[in-house]
């Protein structure tokens, strides 16, 4: 816990500190920024990737009439 209150002070007072902690959180938001992005891309791929998986399995499946054998 001292850790964290060294830290804050640091970060608070310190010129250098400041710079740090403006650059911790531009590369935070950068990163949060860019996992938005992927998600955005991979989400609409994987679900059109699983719609023509879905759609060849229908095709390959063999329909089987199972009411001849009512007869």
């Amino acid at each position: 816990m001292k850790e964290a209150v060294v830290l804050m002070r640091f970060l608070r007072h310190d010129p250098l500190g400041q710079r740090f902690g403006v650059a911790a959180l531009v590369v935070a938001w950068f990163a949060l920024a860019w996992t938005s992005v992927a998600a955005l891309v991979t989400l609409p791929l994987l679900l059109a990737v699983s719609e023509v998986v879905r759609r060849r399995r229908e095709d390959e499946t063999i329909i089987v009439d199972d009411l001849e054998d009512l007869y």
